[in-house]
């Protein structure tokens, strides 16, 4: 049968052919065979299944309004410039144990520059569970040595937690003072050690604080290096 097409399948609804017969079918693209894409307005030949159109060919051309129509169906969309502020894109961490071992070794007393939360927290994680070790093995050691007093308590000579302790000193004064400067802080701020009591504490804020995104005196941000994204707790 042949007919001609009212309305284009769309997704605002099925499609419509007027039949020869004088009813209405519906359709949907995809019963429309050699890739034809159907407008309003073509002729198309089909199998009449009930209401519905089936096997559809298209037999001509559609108008050239319809053509028209179908090229833009909708309005341009306004172009919209791009934003002109975008959030800091954290870089990828090095790992906790890196900044560990890099704080012993490369950075044992380096004052300058900035260290990101993940660098500070990675040395200070490390730094604990090393004193456990090693208090653990000067148990061990002493009591191996030096067994126990008359009254039965260990005798306990903590050799490697206090060499440990002693060389941790300069790293852990300038990872602190690295991280002071990564927020725009002065690194004398550490001193804040020294207060009884809140010192400590308000040190500690500081520490759990998030990098300055932009480039400061001390150099640039070592976690957001100038890349741009949402914030996230490195």
């Amino acid at each position: 049968m042949r007919g001609e097409v009212l309305k284009a399948d769309s997704p605002d609804g099925a499609g419509l052919i007027l039949g020869e017969d004088g009813q209405r079918y519906q359709f949907s693209q995809v019963q429309v065979r050699n890739g034809s894409v159907l407008q309003a307005g073509q002729t198309v030949d089909f199998v009449s299944m009930g209401e519905e159109a089936r096997d559809i060919y298209a037999l001509g051309a559609a108008p050239a309004a319809a053509q028209a129509a179908a090229a833009a169906p909708y309005p341009a969309a306004p172009s919209m410039s791009a934003p002109a502020y975008a959030a800091p894109v954290p870089q990828p961490s090095d790992g906790l144990w890196t900044y560990f071992i890099r704080a012993l070794t490369k950075n044992f007393a380096q004052f300058n520059g900035r260290a990101r939360r993940a660098e500070y927290w990675g040395y200070f994680l490390f730094v604990l569970i090393t004193y456990f070790v090693f208090f653990i093995i000067d148990v061990v050691l002493s009591l191996s040595f030096y067994g126990t007093s008359e009254y039965g308590d260990p005798n306990i000579v903590p050799v490697l937690t206090i060499l440990f302790w002693l060389y941790n000193i300069l790293p852990g004064l300038s990872i602190s003072v690295r991280r002071l400067h990564d927020q725009d802080l002065s690194g004398w701020l550490v001193l804040l050690n020294l207060v009884p009591y809140v010192g400590g504490f308000i040190l500690l804020v500081f520490m759990f604080m998030d990098s300055k995104s932009a480039t400061n005196k001390h150099g640039p941000s070592p976690k957001y290096a100038g890349a741009m994204t949402a914030d996230t707790f490195a």
